[in-house]
């Protein structure tokens, strides 16, 4: 090859190797994209996808080998480091209750608040004092989930909580805060009840965990079966 061609040739690798391409140089081709998967254009500096030599670089093999792996390399570059309206994923809404729609629930002061997110359950009937029921629960503060029954490989999702109806916290068959055997009330099988409860029927003054001293929750319970037997003898 002649003195030219070389010289061609050592620039165009230098330039591969500094991963700089000059644009007065090279120039963009049209890409058709109604049939490629088109990228959102960034509004940062991006290297060319896709470029062709022009007319400067002769038609010397070697200067039309080096042109092409220039653009290989510029096309792997773009690879490499995406747009980031593409890379970072959308974050999906939650869906809130609006606490309007939340109820009293009777017998409570402060008043547990609760909506019925499946099922009609109300307020009346459902499991009596010394019955045995199984439930699926959340516990949450602040829209975090502190404690839950479903997690794990059960059957129903996770490990179904049971405890008997109207005992207190802290004793043998007991739930652990109070908010359970008050918005279990009315509650029907496969009913699921979404409640805001106050200190008073959760922890109190104590802190566990995260949870500090005096805080409002939001319980979740799903009311999974009824045992027909009556621990309490009723």
């Amino acid at each position: 090859p002649s003195f030219a061609t070389q010289r061609a040739g050592s620039r165009m690798r230098a330039m591969m190797q500094n991963h700089t391409l000059p644009t007065r140089s090279w120039k963009p081709i049209e890409v058709d994209r109604r049939n490629s998967r088109a990228r959102t254009v960034s509004k940062r500096p991006a290297p060319v996808v896709l470029v062709q030599a022009v007319s400067n670089v002769g038609e010397d093999p070697l200067a039309r080998r080096t042109a092409i792996s220039a653009s290989a390399a510029a096309v792997l570059l773009a690879a490499a480091f995406p747009d980031s309206s593409e890379a970072t994923p959308k974050r999906r809404p939650t869906n809130k209750i609006d606490e309007s729609l939340y109820l009293d629930l009777p017998g409570t002061e402060p008043a547990i608040k609760y909506y019925d997110l499946k099922g009609a359950g109300g307020t009346m009937g459902g499991a009596k004092n010394g019955q045995r029921v199984a439930v699926h629960f959340d516990v949450k503060w602040r829209g975090l989930t502190i404690a839950t029954s479903r997690q794990g490989a059960g059957v129903t999702g996770g490990v179904p909580y049971g405890f008997d109806v109207g005992v207190e916290p802290g004793n043998p068959g007991g739930p652990f805060i109070q908010a359970f055997n008050e918005g279990i009330k009315g509650m029907g099988v496969g009913t699921v009840r979404s409640m805001i409860v106050p200190p008073e029927y959760a922890y109190g003054n104590r802190q566990v965990q995260e949870i500090p001293p005096n805080a409002t929750l939001q319980v979740d319970l799903e009311l999974l079966s009824i045992k027909k037997d009556n621990v309490l003898g009723k």
